[in-house]
């Protein structure tokens, strides 16, 4: 046994402190010894006649934030999924059944597992450091709460938030917890150990009893209708992609119609079911390589960043009133500028909005809101930019423009601050040749909506340095973004790949396919949204222009076609004008517009193409060009490519990515299915000699 996880330390009065606190790891994780040494200490609790109530903490600043993911690998049947489950019910039945009281003192995450312990303890206080978060987010990575979560959290909180907290693995802010039920008390973080002590203290020595309203359960016949509606509202949501939220509403059913107990059983065995599906493999796969991208800085270990207080921000439309938001809200000072002050105070206030979307349904949320908005100044000019330690360009995509403004605000920056551009295709080389430094020269790629968007694409270039990289890097993870770290190119990663899984939608189109036929294909496999629509919601003017740069890259290889500059030459922009591929109302869209079709070249006759066929162009054409930029150094690694692909573009998440969807159908069968399209459409589906090189050498991407 390697060292002790937990500690118990008892005083003269009879409270135990008990200490979770995981060797060797920042944060605490349920494990096996963890688990086994849980068991332990209960029966330990059980037989100290001395103790009359217990405390249970985690390291300071972490709770427990669930299980470690890894435990996972060790499950090769449903039956070892289902009797790890049950193991964790007998362990945590222990705690919810001793007759002396056990207070789950509660400041940082409090996830899954972690929430699951926190449950079965008599009396939670949580700390209301912006920190500490209560939920149950299994359902994210395709599995189930396996610790009695689908049964305890139905009866401590009213029966409809318990079902969407679990079936979204949505967050519980301390306060809210409070007020649903969840905790008992919400205090201060340096208050928590005191309080938490006096409360115990008060329970042992019969000065304090525990008196809890639970929410009221429905009736049978109600909870048989809430049951058929719900079930109806997953189905709907879930498409066929992801079994999971069905699995635990089904738990949670079967808990409140026939028991606990029953309840703990199918927890149990539906749990060992979910452990083994590919779409919970995929899921699994994602977390491990966002977590590994997180902690990837793409330079040595000794190369430090340059500290960053103070951000400049040239532009004030979606893209750099987002920027601005994100960055104020992490406490940066942020200055921001456009070509008048009427365009900077839209994007002022289009900044406000993203800060008071983010806080002002919390507590104190008018005080924070107003505390991050003020950190966000504005101007039509270059004043204040030479106090900027980086200056983030989200300006229109023109190269001659972004090198004008390039030459303008380095003549007023300091000599160590960095540029960085918000380009979505240019690349950052050609971009850097206005620059008289192009060593502190970098691409920092955010995606629409900002403030919501997980990825950051940062683009290095051969002459970027080190600790540019790095400061850029340190950016992305102050702000809680994950970011993957590219080599220059045109498009980069993100931009050329949904490019041409917007091209071969736009080959279907022009071949005969219905605009509802390929977008309704791209969906049924998992994609958000279809190529089609993308175009419409991207706008599909600023499509077009991407389209123009991309096509250097795609130029002998990939068939060209005109009907996004015919569709745009007819002054349509998309969503934004309400015209484009689909008809729209009062910014609602509605059914594809037939008269669309009159830009492509069969016109408005149209072909039934299988849907089959639709989705392997369209993943096949995703995963082909990811490998394509494996191939070319691009991508530093398949890992990346599958965390931008999902986080930046979309790829569907119940397949774990391109690379990973490659990997799982075998890059042999890749390879084939590529060679038969490659028969009938041509070179834009050769496989990558890379594709072939790795059948040839039996091996795989992970």
């Amino acid at each position: 046994m390697s060292e002790k996880i937990l500690t118990l330390e008892k005083d003269k009065h009879g409270v135990a402190i008990l200490t979770y606190d995981l060797p060797g790891r920042p944060m605490n994780v349920l494990t096996d010894q963890a688990t086994q040494e849980l068991n332990e200490m209960a029966d330990v609790i059980a037989r100290d006649k001395e103790i009359k109530a217990v405390v249970l903490m985690g390291k300071p600043g972490n709770f427990l934030a669930g299980a470690d993911i890894g435990m996972l690998q060790h499950v090769k049947t449903e039956e070892d999924g289902y009797q790890m489950s049950r193991a964790m019910h007998k362990v945590l039945k222990k705690y919810e059944e001793l007759s002396k009281p056990v207070i789950a003192a509660i400041n940082g995450p409090c996830l899954g597992g972690g929430l699951e312990v926190a449950m079965a303890c008599h009396y939670r206080i949580a700390t209301t450091s912006p920190k500490t978060v209560l939920g149950l987010p299994e359902v994210k990575l395709g599995l189930l709460p396996g610790g009695g979560g689908t049964q305890r959290l139905p009866r401590l909180i009213p029966l409809e938030q318990a079902i969407d907290g679990i079936l979204t693995g949505k967050n519980f802010m301390p306060e809210q917890a409070k007020k649903l039920g969840l905790v008992d008390e919400a205090v201060p973080p340096e208050k928590l150990k005191e309080i938490a002590y006096q409360r115990a203290l008060a329970l042992a020595q019969g000065k304090m009893e525990i008196k809890r309203k639970l929410p009221p359960l429905p009736s049978p016949k109600m909870l048989a209708g809430l049951y058929e509606q719900a079930k109806g509202m997953v189905q709907k949501q879930a498409k066929g992609l992801y079994p999971a939220p069905l699995e635990i509403l089904e738990c949670v059913y079967k808990g409140l119609s026939e028991g606990p107990e029953a309840g703990y059983e199918e927890e149990a065995r539906r749990f060992g079911k979910l452990v083994l599906t590919k779409e919970a493999a995929a899921l699994i796969h994602i977390f491990f390589m966002d977590t590994a991208a997180k902690a990837d800085r793409g330079v040595a270990k000794n190369v430090k960043p340059h500290p960053i207080k103070k951000i400049g921000v040239l532009g004030s439309g979606l893209m750099g009133a987002g920027i601005a938001a994100t960055k104020a809200d992490k406490g940066y000072v942020v200055r921001m500028k456009d070509v008048n002050m009427d365009a900077v105070g839209k994007g002022l206030k289009a900044a406000g909005k993203v800060l008071e979307g983010i806080w002002m349904k919390r507590p104190r949320g008018e005080y924070e809101y107003r505390r991050r908005y003020d950190l966000i100044s504005v101007t039509d000019t270059y004043t204040g930019f030479k106090n900027a330690d980086i200056v983030i360009e989200a300006v229109f995509e023109d190269l001659n423009l972004k090198h004008k403004v390039i030459r303008e605000v380095e003549a007023v920056m300091s000599e160590n601050a960095i540029f960085a551009s918000n380009t979505s295709a240019i690349p950052i080389t050609r971009l850097a040749k206005a620059s008289k430094r192009p060593q502190q020269f970098i691409g920092m790629h955010y995606f629409s909506p900002v403030h919501r968007m997980p990825l950051i694409e940062i683009i290095n270039t051969k002459d970027t340095l080190p600790e540019v990289t790095a400061t850029a890097w340190e950016i992305c993870k102050a702000c809680g973004k994950t970011p993957i770290i590219v080599n220059d190119g045109v498009g980069f990663f993100t931009s050329r790949v949904i490019s041409r899984y917007i091209n071969e939608g736009m080959l279907m189109l022009n071949e005969g396919a219905r605009i509802e036929d390929i977008d309704n294909a791209a969906v049924s496999v998992g994609f958000p949204v279809g190529p089609i629509i993308v175009s419409d919601e991207v706008g599909l003017d600023v499509s077009y222009k991407v389209g123009v740069i991309l096509s250097e890259v795609f130029e002998g290889r990939v068939d060209s076609h005109d009907i996004v500059k015919k569709i745009v030459g007819d002054g349509r922009s998309g969503r934004k004008n309400e015209k484009g591929f689909y008809e729209y109302r009062n910014g609602k869209k509605l059914g594809p517009d037939p008269s669309a079709y009159d830009f492509t070249a069969p016109g408005r006759e149209r072909i039934d193409m299988s849907r089959k066929e639709i989705v392997e162009r369209l993943v096949l054409a995703f995963c082909n060009e990811s490998a394509l930029c494996l191939e070319e150094n691009i991508l530093r690694s398949p890992r990346d490519g599958d965390v931008g692909g999902i986080y930046g573009i979309g790829f569907p998440a119940n397949l774990g990515g391109p690379f990973f969807y490659m990997h799982s159908r075998g890059i042999k069968a890749v390879v084939g299915a590529l060679s038969k399209l490659e028969e009938k459409f041509g070179s834009r589906f050769s496989p990558p000699q890379l594709l072939k090189d790795m059948v040839k050498g039996g091996k795989t991407f992970f």
